[in-house]
């Protein structure tokens, strides 16, 4: 891991994922850039509006920006970048870690309080859903914890990117004798189809050496049976495969991804297929 990219928009969510991505940084030897990426405000209706221009608001986040900057560089070891930028935020996201050659976004998650934010979605999930590179999502008020076991759900049907691929492979190296417990969860009386056999054994040879076990959960809800695993076999990182979907399809079938990463207490590193 060369470069990592946080996305940040002052929140406590988004600090706590900056601070989160520093303690990586120092463990991974990767650069890190802090992004803020701002909307300029637009007046509504006849409500009295106080003009303030682009070049104040652009100074002003350049000031908070550098003041949280200052305060990683201990964590992290080495000197922060930072970016601040007009744009849609996911948008420029995604733009400026193609620019930076990133190979991780990191974001941090607030979580879903009703069925209308999780429709509305948040930056973070848009950053999921657009970016096709590895976003690490980092709930809030957590904090790093030591690497002792990863947790990686799949179906099966997913082969991830080699640059996916090798980030896992990374994550893996980061403490000595790291576990990966790969986790299916299937509905009772289901059996693995051809295709998914096939799939498992791929990810078999793809591991390697690496320190690894295979799971199969009973449940009829994903989400649930990762919950139930996950309750029983703790772990310090989440990790899951997002597939590429259209607009209707996302629309009518929910993403276990997606959802996983309103729901989870365990950052979510969240790779790409393609």
């Amino acid at each position: 891991m060369q470069s990592i990219l946080v996305a940040t928009d002052f929140s406590d969510a988004s600090l706590n994922a900056a601070r989160y991505a520093a303690v990586l940084s120092r463990k991974t030897g990767a650069d890190l850039t802090l992004l803020h990426v701002f909307m300029l405000p637009t007046p509504v209706g006849e409500m009295p509006y106080v003009m303030v221009s682009a070049e104040e608001i652009q100074a002003e986040n350049e000031r908070q920006m550098a003041k949280i900057a200052a305060g990683l560089e201990g964590i992290a070891g080495r000197k922060i970048k930072t970016l601040v930028n007009i744009g849609m935020p996911a948008d420029e996201v995604i733009y400026q870690a193609g620019e930076l050659n990133a190979d991780l976004v990191v974001a941090g998650m607030r979580g879903a309080n009703s069925a209308l934010d999780k429709f509305i979605g948040s930056t973070t999930a848009a950053i999921i859903r657009k970016s096709k590179l590895p976003v690490l999502v980092v709930p809030a008020g957590h904090s790093y914890e030591s690497l002792h076991t990863i947790t990686y759900a799949t179906d099966f049907n997913d082969a991830m990117n080699e640059a996916s691929l090798r980030l896992l492979q990374s994550w893996l190296s980061i403490q000595a004798d790291v576990l990966l417990q790969v986790v299916h969860v299937q509905r009772p009386g289901e059996e693995l189809s051809e295709t998914q056999a096939n799939g498992k054994s791929g990810l078999q040879q793809k591991l390697g050496q690496a320190l690894h076990q295979f799971f199969h959960e009973k449940h009829d809800s994903v989400e649930e049976g990762l919950d139930q695993f996950l309750a029983s076999h703790p772990s310090q990182l989440l990790v899951m495969v997002a597939h590429r979907h259209n607009w209707w399809h996302r629309l009518l079938n929910a993403s276990h991804t997606a959802e996983m990463a309103y729901r989870t207490d365990l950052p979510l590193l969240v790779l790409q297929d393609k």
